[in-house]
């Protein structure tokens, strides 16, 4: 046995045993703090000392245990096990108790958050000291070019475009599918809100999310006694506790008693000129303007899209 060699020749064996251990010139080593994670090598011979910048508030990892023989627990684990002991506020002890694929950790201190990669090695690190993280930018550089690339290209063609491909699905979408890659739909909807003899109702929600474009296929049915004359581009989609304008509005803009109208409207982006991405599996209200419109819009739109409501089409 060792304790009966001659202290002379034990000095003597000490640098040879060394090197089977721990790793030649990287015993003592300060971590990257550059770096998001880092590695610390460590085996079952050594007891790898790692000291951070501030006290330890939290250790967590998947094959940390405290208690060596938890292995005995985890033996179909295929993460390595690594017994650990808080030695001090800020210090720990590891040692490889099961050998397996490295165990990620995850340090808390008082001030920042360390990522640590524990990977099985004949030859561990001894000591370790943990850096300050390097405080990371969180801004993302952002070139003119991908700002143009990402805007919404905002223009009545496109829109007018978008809508005659929506009222347009049933029979254009067998006949050219790739026309409608990534669209979204729901159909059978009865999403509907009344304002005294005025109800109106969305039945259909299309999508285009290239385009940030959504398309509301609606009824608006008067019950009441009295035309309602309106002005289309007044009508706003309510989700939540949001309203938005349309971009567009397919409609007549009058309403006779006993009648129902067809109205397709279509948002695109949001408020501030971005990019919305609204889900259509929200629940929609369309908001109606107060009665009376200008000359020009009555002239423009007249009441051609009008339907009576026994007349049994749509």
């Amino acid at each position: 046995m060792l304790r009966h060699l001659p202290l002379t020749l034990l000095l003597g064996l000490l640098p040879q045993m060394l090197p089977a251990q721990v790793q030649e010139g990287r015993e003592l080593v300060m971590l990257d703090p550059k770096k998001l994670v880092n590695e610390i090598a460590i085996n079952s011979t050594v007891a790898t000392t790692i000291t951070f910048p501030a006290k330890i508030t939290l250790l967590t990892g998947f094959g940390m245990v405290t208690d060596p023989s938890a292995a005995r627990h985890m033996e179909l684990s295929k993460v390595a096990l690594v017994h650990y002991d808080n030695v001090l506020d800020d210090t720990l002890v590891v040692r490889l108790v099961k050998q397996g694929e490295p165990c990620h950790v995850t340090v808390r201190t008082d001030k920042h958050i360390h990522l640590l990669r524990f990977v099985p090695s004949e030859l561990a690190n001894l000591a370790v000291i943990v850096p300050p993280p390097v405080e990371r930018d969180a801004a993302v550089p952002v070139s003119s070019e991908s700002i143009v690339k990402n805007r919404i290209d905002y223009n009545t063609e496109e829109l007018v475009g978008v809508l005659s491909k929506a009222k347009n699905r049933k029979a254009l979408q067998p006949l050219n599918p790739g026309l409608y890659s990534g669209w979204l739909e729901r159909n059978g909807l009865d999403m509907t809100v009344t304002d005294d003899a005025l109800t109106t109702t969305i039945y259909e929600i299309q999508r285009q999310p290239a385009k940030d474009a959504t398309v509301f296929r609606c009824w608006i049915t008067n019950t009441g006694t009295e035309s309602y004359e309106f002005e289309p581009n007044g009508v706003k989609v309510r989700v939540g506790e949001r309203s938005y304008n349309a971009q567009l509005v397919d409609c007549s803009g009058l309403v006779q008693p006993g009648q129902r109208v067809p109205m397709e409207v279509v948002l695109q982006g949001g408020p501030g000129g971005g990019r919305e991405g609204l889900s259509i599996q929200q629940d929609f209200r369309i908001e109606l303007p107060e009665p009376g419109r200008t000359q020009a819009s009555a002239a423009l739109f007249g009441d051609a899209n009008a339907m009576m409501l026994d007349d049994g089409s749509k």
